[in-house]
């Protein structure tokens, strides 16, 4: 399953980093759902937020 790297800006300048398995911000009871790197998620009103950028996380192929 591909992994993205996810930075949501809110606008007061708060910055939130995380890794999800979606590709596009997730309305949830009309928030956006975040998930940070450690796991937890976070809920964020959707007219706080500046900027939300999805990266695909590229992974090396590993030999064996």
């Amino acid at each position: 399953m591909p992994k993205y790297n996810v930075t949501a800006k809110k606008k007061d300048g708060t910055v939130y980093e995380g890794i999800m398995t979606v590709k596009e911000p997730q309305l949830v009871n009309g928030l956006f759902a975040v998930a940070n790197k450690d796991g937890e998620w976070r809920y964020i009103q959707p007219d706080e937020l500046s900027e939300i950028l999805f990266t695909p996380v590229v992974e090396e192929e590993t030999k064996e």
